[in-house]
């Protein structure tokens, strides 16, 4: 095995792991919203996309200005990002 297989194994692993933690942070975020906002206004765990995202940010924001998880979320995605990234290097798909 040479040097580049195994970064690109690791990254992948990496990554893997980031996306995984990111999903946790989101249902928690989700959790900790839903405990706040009258049953019409709740957010589901399921069908996710861009607006209803953007939606639950602005009420995390709204009702917890201090909270720390979206934030460690978008760092977690950024890295999760790198990580796969450095694991296409590794494997060559950016090669010509």
């Amino acid at each position: 095995m040479t040097a580049r297989f195994i970064i690109g194994v690791v990254a992948l692993v990496c990554g893997t792991f980031l996306g995984m933690s990111v999903t946790f942070m989101i249902h928690e975020v989700v959790d900790e919203v839903n405990v706040n906002l009258p049953r019409e206004q709740q957010f589901s765990q399921w069908g996710w996309y861009l607006f209803k995202y953007l939606r639950l940010h602005r009420e995390y924001k709204r009702l917890y200005p201090n909270g720390r998880i979206l934030l460690r979320s978008c760092i977690a995605t950024a890295l999760m990002f790198v990580c796969l990234l450095v694991c296409g290097w590794a494997f060559g798909f950016f090669a010509r």
